[in-house]
């Protein structure tokens, strides 16, 4: 039994972890109440009071909070002590827990999506996109840093039968409004994506990583312009020279073997895009040209004015009549229903070219028009566009025989097409599938002009946390966990960072319980000492009580200095987050990171499913 888990299951796992971090509910209720209020203006002829608007979306969220939902996460700081291994143990887990010194929440402004960084290199051979590959495998999208230090993106559609890439691909100077596909110079055929900002990499890029673009996803014009079209036309077979004797003029590259110059034109009486128009051809030195009738049936004639614009037509039939240069005379159709162009432009170009023949996609979808370039040789090279259609699932091409060429070959025996279709959407439209993304970043900063994150000693352990509690029931944006002890006077030069306290406190008229924190810092304010806490252990059924504490060095001496609690209620303060709750996702250690006022850390999580 053969199987495959595919490159959309990494993704929708993907997507379900980062629709997680960013609840849709106040979205989805707004807009189920904009369309109720519709509803109801439209068939009650009311409108909806701003009473019942609030109460409806509270209902609405309500809902949808019971069946999805919102998740929490936190970025936390833990620990003044690096570990010298940590274990994925509940006991390791745990005691992380324990030690949270603080915390920052993660928004949707915090993760991302992220994709490999390839940097386009000259002299590669990349892939082109094919439908009949396994596209976690191919080498097709590359990454080119521009003037600005954005990085454009593009992928590579055609690779000129597989030649290397030596033309860097640039978004520069292509109509930013049609986002056409980007030919260079090399032969290579590449679709412009989306850009990075420069900002955005500095933020969640990695050395090999970059951030896609948020909220968009992309590019909004080229997702809005994306269609599932004919990606390319794969020439898998074809008669060498098949097309010998339809290369005009020198005929040293792919434009000059079937240019030819336009003479008049005679419009039909009977049918509006129909007419006879005459074209000169020169041959190629030292070779004919087809001269009898109908020689140039059955193939194109391309018209292209000066910014690029295509006209195809139909032709239909064709003749040769004396003359002293070979003058040939095209009735043509116009394909897309509209008149022939009488009045040509001076610069406009005229291409005799083979028809390619592509089945159509779906009643309300856009035909692909298609069309064969020969080499000087005359053999059939590539297949072009005029316009790759929309809505297709499945294409077949062919290419079709002047009579001339049909006499010796069958369609199938002069050349073997085959049609590659887009991406469902088209490229660029889903960039997330499309580049099969099952990577995130999750960031944050821990700045000490945050009020909640402290500015003094260090910290050695940071983690993800999923839904942690919080005892006042709220979801700080920042939270500071170390609790705080404040006594009379000045004792900064007692309760020194790193020495212990310790408060002996009776359980019942039986039993006693040690509570043990760690001072992190201790601060002489307005006649009185601020000790903050870290590290606090115990059963957390008692607390500081009123009265003695001491303060030790380490906790294995005997010699403590004495301190007083005037009273616990008012003088104890203790961190909101709920000892050990929440999921520790994942958490590391490293050296002591000391934490400073004009210090700011970025925190970089990168997760690959």
């Amino acid at each position: 039994m053969a199987k495959i888990i595919t490159e959309n299951f990494k993704v929708e796992t993907t997507k379900e972890i980062f629709s997680t971090f960013s609840s849709q509910n106040s979205t989805i209720a707004a807009n189920f109440l904009t369309g109720l209020n519709t509803y109801v203006t439209n068939t009650e002829g009311v409108t909806l009071t701003t009473q019942q608007k609030s109460e409806i979306q509270d209902i609405v969220e309500g809902q949808l909070e019971t069946n999805i939902p919102v998740a929490s996460y936190y970025i936390v700081g833990s620990s003044i002590d690096k570990a010298n291994n940590i274990l994925n143990t509940q006991v390791e887990k745990r005691d992380f827990q324990r030690r949270i010194i603080f915390g920052n929440k993660v928004t949707d402004q915090s993760i991302r999506y992220m994709f490999h960084k390839n940097a386009w290199l000259t002299g590669t051979i990349y892939d082109d996109f094919d439908d009949t590959q396994d596209i976690s495998t191919l080498n097709n999208v590359v990454t080119v840093a521009n003037s600005e230090g954005d990085y454009e993106v593009f992928k590579c559609l055609e690779n000129n039968n597989g030649s290397a890439s030596t033309s860097t691909p640039s978004f520069t100077g292509v109509d930013p409004n049609s986002y056409e596909q980007i030919f260079t110079g090399d032969g290579y055929v590449w679709k412009y994506l989306f850009t990075v900002a420069a900002a955005d990499d500095i933020v969640f890029g990695t050395n090999d990583s970059l951030p896609l673009p948020y909220p968009s996803y992309g590019n909004t014009d080229v997702i809005a312009s994306a269609k599932e079209d004919i990606s390319q036309i794969i020439i898998e077979n074809t008669q060498i020279n098949l097309f010998q004797n339809y290369r005009f003029g020198p005929a040293n590259n792919t434009t000059d073997s079937s240019t030819v110059s336009f003479q008049s034109i005679v419009q039909s009486t009977t049918s509006a895009t129909v007419a006879d128009i005459t074209v000169r051809a020169t041959p190629k030195p030292g070779f004919s040209l087809y001269t009898g009738n109908d020689a140039y049936k059955n193939m194109y004639l391309l018209q292209t004015n000066s910014s690029g614009a295509m006209t195809v037509y139909d032709i239909l039939s064709s003749s040769t009549p004396n003359s002293p240069y070979l003058d040939i005379v095209l009735k043509i159709n116009s394909s897309d229903g509209n008149s022939p162009n009488l009045f040509k432009d001076d610069s406009d170009t005229f291409q005799i070219v083979p028809k390619i023949s592509v089945t159509r996609s779906t009643a309300t979808g856009t035909p692909c028009v298609a069309y064969g370039i020969i080499d000087q040789d005359g053999t059939l090279k590539r297949v072009a566009f005029k316009n790759k259609g929309s809505e297709y699932k499945f294409a077949t091409a062919t290419l079709a025989l002047p009579p001339a060429i049909a006499v010796n070959y069958t369609t199938t025996q002069a050349a073997l097409l085959r049609c590659v279709i887009s991406p469902t959407g088209g490229h660029g439209s889903d960039m997330i599938s499309e580049l099969a993304m099952s990577r995130l970043a999750v960031i944050t900063n821990f700045s000490g002009e945050d009020v909640a994150i402290p500015d003094s000693n260090s910290y050695t352990k940071v983690g993800l946390i999923k839904n942690p509690t919080f005892t006042d029931s709220t979801f700080p944006t920042q939270f500071d966990n170390r609790t705080t002890i404040v006594i009379s006077g000045d004792h900064t030069a007692t309760a020194l960072a790193g020495y212990y306290v310790q408060q002996t406190v009776a359980l019942d008229t039986s039993n006693n319980e040690t509570i043990t924190a760690r001072i992190h810092e201790s601060v002489f304010s307005g006649g009185n000492t601020t000790i903050y806490l870290v590290d606090y252990y115990g059963d957390f059924k008692n607390t500081f009580q009123t009265g003695i504490i001491n303060i030790k060095a380490n906790l294995n001496t005997t010699t403590a200095s004495t301190l007083t609690i005037n009273n616990a209620s008012t003088d104890v303060t203790y961190g909101k987050y709920s000892p050990y709750s929440g999921q520790v996702l994942h958490f590391v250690d490293f050296d002591p990171i000391q934490r400073q006022a004009a210090r700011k850390e970025k925190i970089k999580f990168i997760f690959d499913f």
